[in-house]
């Protein structure tokens, strides 16, 4: 929920100052026109569904990624952190990404503190796409992450067990009959095991661990090919996140806010079945149907009985359907139903604000609010594309999407479009343009909490680029983008006459850059890229024509990977990210709070006017492989941040040191995670 989940926000934040928990990153070429493939590294290996592509494999070597390859997005073009550690894409939102996950859509990708929930052992491909996405992706105005997990092996039972510190699992895979096969990971971090809670406190920063965060992931799944034409996959899969502490006036938002105070508590989980027939008749012919259910549930309880509560459950069938119609033209149909049951339990005071307000502390209501709802709606997708190849140099594609809900009652009809030439043998120009919509943040369109007559954010993107090929697996790629935001929620301040609604859609925005990926391949004995993104992304209020650079611009963007195999059991390799610092609002006095007598309240200057240091880390990784007790075996060794180097994260007033509106304004900056070794063993049986 957009509003009160603020607080849950704040109480992320409140659990993510011992970082030492979790050592995250922070952060085809082929020559043939691809034109859906936004963010590509490599080349498929084609027809091999149980083993991960190159693509893949690259990111999962990424230094700092810590064999995650989800994590290791950030270091490719455009992709920064955002708040809760989820990726920003170009200039959007977080919350304007979509998650699918072996053809099915997906909620819970990350845990708390940025890790996915996915065992590298299980992953086949993985596709960031930045923008003119096809018509088969839905409720998305920013990014897309597409995850195929691989299919078992049909071999004898096989076991793979990693240890460390941070996070631990056991990997398991076999045969089961002739045509089927299976595999179950499970992962659970030991730090509770190694650290007390106490020795993770720190009472002068405001925080008292009454539990060590832990969190914990699973995936099952089932694959029988039934015969050359069929196969039916069944899959299960689950995460969940929780911390406890105890909270004081020394944090921030306690200071803020008294009566934050005392015991917090945030837990998080999911879990999510699906079953999907695959057909193919190897002619081109390819028909995919899938049903799924996800059930999430997030809770938070703090401070004065403070709390709040969201399960959601989700059904969907989703059919894909491919159809050759002569050498040069095919088509692509789909569509996709989800029905979404919503309990909702609140009961707290509200921060009405959005991402385009410099900070909510001041955005506090007065009354505590109590609310009970059950919310159900259906949302529905259909779409066509046409693929036409006139020739081997250029292809074609033109496609529609029919989209719709029952809660907002709002009914789109998206055009999208890409073309690609290859204009010589090695080199490809790519253009795309299309139009996109996603349902609004709930906590702005619920009755007690927003404005139900809100209607969903709408973005048009488009691209223009170019790829070249050359040799030695090098390849250079150049593309350029820009996206128009429409429809953003605006918060309404309580002194405005209808902040009874509490928020209208009143923000447009604008993203435009160019993106630059220098990519080797591995054709001897080391490979890696230099991305390198310039941008801009801002928000402007309608009805003032106050524009603003969004919180999370990121101008800069720098990352260079490289791993290197030096000896034929060793590997080392390193990730370098340097790019502008955050934007952040200047503190320039301050105010009584007015809810609060014994507390102050930052005066703001202008809006994300001011930027922190550039940010700058090195990750470096290390594996050796070898036998232990005549078992094949690794010993990987990650060292994060290894220049210790102190990026600030965040600037805000030291509560601290300022209790009075006669004190001098005072901040105090928050550093993001030191020089931090991780040792992982894993073992093969």
């Amino acid at each position: 929920m957009k509003n009160s989940a603020v607080t849950l926000s704040l109480l992320l934040s409140c659990f993510s100052l011992s970082p030492s928990l979790f050592a995250n990153s922070d952060d085809t070429s082929s020559g043939e026109p691809k034109v859906e493939e936004m963010m590509v590294i490599g080349s498929k290996r084609q027809g091999d569904y149980t083993i991960i592509t190159q693509n893949t494999e690259k990111l999962v070597e990424t230094a700092g990624a810590m064999g995650d390859p989800l994590a290791a997005v950030f270091a490719l073009p455009g992709v920064v952190y955002a708040d809760g550690q989820e990726p920003a894409v170009r200039g959007s939102s977080p919350n304007d990404n979509q998650f699918v996950v072996d053809f099915m859509p997906a909620s819970y990708i990350f845990h708390a503190f940025g890790v996915s929930i996915f065992s590298e052992f299980i992953l086949h491909d993985f596709q960031m796409y930045s923008a003119g996405f096809g018509p088969e992706y839905s409720n998305a105005t920013g990014a897309v992450f597409d995850v195929r997990l691989r299919q078992p092996k049909n071999e004898p039972l096989s076991a793979v067990v990693d240890f460390s510190m941070l996070r631990s699992g056991v990997f398991l895979e076999g045969g089961v009959t002739d045509s089927s096969s299976f595999y179950l990971s499970y992962r659970q971090s030991l730090i509770d095991l190694f650290v007390d809670a106490d020795a993770l406190s720190d009472e002068d920063e405001g925080i008292k661990f009454t539990k060590v965060p832990s969190d914990n992931d699973y995936q099952f799944k089932y694959s029988w090919d039934v015969n050359e034409y069929h196969r039916l996959s069944l899959s299960a899969n689950g995460a969940s996140d929780n911390a406890e502490a105890e909270l004081n006036e020394n944090i921030d938002f306690v200071a803020s806010n008294p009566d934050f105070a005392g015991d917090a508590k945030i837990e998080e989980k999911y879990t999510g079945q699906n079953i999907v027939w695959e057909y193919t008749n190897g002619a081109g012919t390819e028909f995919t149907l899938g049903y799924g259910l996800l059930n999430d549930n997030s809770l938070a309880y703090w401070g004065d009985s403070y709390a709040e509560e969201v399960n959601t459950k989700q059904s969907t069938i989703k059919s894909r359907f491919s159809l050759p119609a002569g050498k040069t033209l095919s088509f692509d149909i789909g569509s996709q139903l989800a029905d979404i049951n919503l309990d909702y339990l609140l009961d707290s005071v509200l921060f009405v604000c959005t991402e385009f307000d410099p900070a909510c502390d001041d955005k506090r209501t007065e009354e505590r609010l109590l609310v009970r709802r059950n919310n159900k709606r259906q949302e529905i997708s259909h779409y066509i594309n046409t693929i036409w190849t006139p020739s081997d140099d250029w292809r074609f594609d033109f496609g529609v999407q029919y989209q719709a809900n029952d809660y907002t009652d709002e009914t789109f009809y998206l055009p999208r479009l890409a073309a690609a030439w290859q204009v010589a043998p090695q080199t490809t120009l790519t253009a795309k343009a299309g139009q996109y919509n996603r349902f609004p943040d709930l906590g702005t369109v619920m009755p007690e909490t927003g404005n139900p007559d809100i209607a969903s954010p709408t973005a048009n993107h488009f691209t223009l680029g170019v790829a070249q090929v050359i040799e030695n697996g090098w390849s250079v790629s150049l593309e350029g983008y820009y996206k128009t935001l429409d429809k953003l929620p605006k918060a309404i301040a309580a002194d405005e006459p209808n902040s009874a609604l509490h928020y209208v859609n009143g923000i447009e925005g604008k993203a435009r850059g160019i993106d630059l990926m220098i990519n080797k391949n591995r054709t001897d004995q080391w490979w890696g890229w230099f991305a390198l993104s310039y941008g801009n992304s801002e928000r402007t209020d309608i009805s003032t024509g106050e524009t603003r650079e969004y919180y999370l611009d990121t101008p800069f963007i720098a990352n260079w990977v490289m791993n290197y195999q030096f000896r034929p059991n060793m590997n080392i390799g390193w990730r370098w990210s340097i790019r502008s610092g955050q934007t952040y609002t200047p503190i320039d006095g301050i105010q009584q709070n007015p809810w609060f007598e014994d507390s102050v309240l930052p005066v703001y200057g202008e809006a994300f006017s001011e930027r922190l240091p550039y940010y700058n880390r090195l990750d470096i990784r290390f594996s050796w492989e070898t036998t232990t007790f005549g078992k094949d075996s690794e010993l990987i060794i990650d060292i994060i941040n290894a220049l210790n180097h102190k990026n600030i994260s965040d600037r805000s007033l030291d509560y601290q040191k300022v209790n009075s509106i006669e004190d001098e304004v005072i901040t105090v900056d928050e550093a993001s995670i030191g020089l931090q070794p991780a040792i992982t063993f894993r073992m093969r049986f």
